[in-house]
């Protein structure tokens, strides 16, 4: 079962988490390509080590740990959205807040969700776009990168992952490769949770102080998409968006979703100008994203419903 999600502005971490050498370095980090990131982590009470001295880097992440490691480091709070009840969690466990403050901000945790059994890279990476989806907007992705073990992914999972490597906030191994399915390690927790944390200090925008999108507009717009092919695998998508009420308005990508048999829908947002005087003329804007080729694609306002379709100029799909 998806509890029902709600978008929540959140505080992050008020100071920024640059890497340096910590007075606190775990024993068994020494010379570790992650122990300056892990070590301000750490300073910051954001994870803690198995003992005083020792983080085992190598140890495989549980869920309740990955939980905690994501609600500690992003500061989600808790809220009064409903959230399932947890038939594996014990209400008195150290990570039974953080679980239930997880599922109050969207993260997807169903009621069998089990706090003890070993998270994967694939899971961990999904959860931690989540995360930061509830802090509030983004850059997002504009490449695709491929993933040579990622043909087995469902699509909104591909999405999650292309989010987060077009960010730099994971990156691929040797061959382009992931490791989906094998189990997170504390260190590759701890480097994605602290890029994240980062990220989220420096790009993402709260809800609350976002430019609202014109009440009783977003369904006069219209949305034209076209493809292109450009390089061997990538094709280039221009989404022009119609019915904009003068120039000053402009047209941002926020997220791209790859649903089943090779369909992608485009997220768009239509932002009012904060200042200066336009000229009230019916406007169009443009915002130019890539997916992978072959793809049929759609956009969607996420202020409303738009017309939406793709396009050669012709009116037929030059990927077919």
């Amino acid at each position: 079962m998806i509890m029902r999600k709600t978008i929540v502005a959140c505080g992050i971490l008020a100071a920024s988490l640059s890497v340096g050498t910590g007075a606190y370095a775990f024993s068994d980090l020494k010379g570790h390509p992650a122990e300056a990131k892990i070590d301000k982590l750490h300073q910051s009470g954001v994870i803690n080590g198995v003992t005083s001295d020792r983080f085992a880097p190598n140890a495989k992440v549980t869920n309740g740990q990955a939980i905690q490691f994501l609600v500690s480091g992003l500061g989600l709070k808790a809220n009064d959205s409903d959230v399932p009840v947890f038939t594996k969690v014990n209400a008195k466990a150290w990570y039974a807040s953080a679980i239930h403050i997880a599922a109050q901000n969207g993260l997807t945790l169903h009621a069998s969700f089990d706090p003890n059994a070993v998270m994967t890279r694939a899971d961990f990476a999904y959860l931690l776009k989540q995360a930061l989806d509830a802090k509030g907007t983004y850059p997002v992705t504009r490449m695709y990168l491929y993933i040579a073990d990622g043909d087995a992914l469902s699509g909104e999972l591909n999405s999650s992952l292309q989010v987060l490597l077009n960010t730099r906030i994971i990156s691929l191994e040797s061959g382009d490769r992931f490791r989906p399915h094998d189990a997170i390690t504390r260190a590759e927790a701890a480097v994605w949770l602290y890029n994240a944390v980062e990220f989220a200090r420096t790009s993402i925008t709260p809800k609350t102080d976002l430019p609202a999108e014109p009440a009783g507009e977003a369904d006069a717009y219209t949305s034209d998409v076209q493809v292109d092919k450009t390089s061997e695998g990538v094709s280039r998508v221009t989404l022009t968006v119609g019915g904009l009420p003068n120039p000053g308005y402009s047209v941002n990508v926020t997220k791209i979703e790859f649903g089943t048999g090779k369909t992608a829908v485009v997220y768009f947002r239509v932002t009012a100008p904060k200042t200066g005087f336009y000229t009230q003329v019916i406007s169009k804007g443009t915002a130019v994203t890539y997916v992978p080729e072959g793809y049929t694609v759609t956009a969607k306002s996420e202020g409303g419903s738009s017309d939406s379709r793709y396009s050669d100029g012709s009116g037929s799909n030059p990927l077919r």
